[in-house]
């Protein structure tokens, strides 16, 4: 019987022993932003040091079917219990929508793709929202403007300045906007997703 290291072997920073326990704190906000480390940063190694479960397959499938127009659920939440993987599958959905690299360069994903009757997924869209990344009442800034409301920093993402202007009455009155809105938003950027994250519940819109 073989070894188990000839078996599975380790990735390169295990057999060097510069792995570091904080890599496994993956930070979705990071990632959108550009301030994660590669190995999240980056669609390629991220996959690449992925082992896609059955449940991560089923729901990269449903946002491929949905991105490309072909059914999928729009609306997605997912639970489990902590450490058991949603902001890794969040970060999947946004590689996946985000990539800028062509999809045979992502491992796994291919094959993934053929599966489900397609021959490529859209680029999209991504708006990500962290719900436990501010302190209630604490704006976001960007540039000169200040948005107050989980809705503003969503049109926000999604449509800029534009996107913005939609919802920007009800952001300043702390309201909701209406479905009305919201759904002339998502249409007018669409294909997107929306990732949204908060302590004990992980859900992702698609449109």
């Amino acid at each position: 019987m073989k070894p188990w290291r000839e078996v599975a072997v380790p990735h390169a920073d295990v057999l060097k022993g510069t792995f570091q326990q904080a890599e496994f704190a993956a930070d979705i906000t990071a990632v959108h932003t550009g301030q994660a480390p590669p190995v999240y940063q980056d669609a390629a190694p991220f996959f690449e040091r992925t082992y896609i479960t059955e449940g991560m397959r089923l729901l990269l499938t449903q946002v491929a079917q949905r991105l490309s127009g072909r059914g999928g659920e729009p609306v997605v939440q997912l639970q489990t219990a902590f450490g058991g993987g949603k902001t890794h599958t969040m970060l999947a959905v946004l590689h996946l929508a985000t990539r800028k690299v062509p999809l045979s360069d992502l491992p796994g994903i291919p094959s993934l793709v053929e599966k489900a009757g397609l021959m490529d997924v859209p680029q999209a869209r991504v708006a990500v929202i962290d719900g436990i990344a501010r302190a209630p009442g604490q704006p976001w800034k960007h540039g000169r403007l200040e948005v107050r409301t989980l809705w503003g920093e969503l049109a926000w993402q999604l449509g800029r300045s534009d996107g913005f202007a939609l919802v920007k009455e009800a952001d300043a009155n702390g309201t909701s906007p209406g479905k009305e809105v919201l759904r002339d938003l998502l249409a007018a950027n669409a294909p997107c997703v929306v990732l949204m994250g908060f302590a004990h519940l992980s859900s992702r819109k698609l449109d």
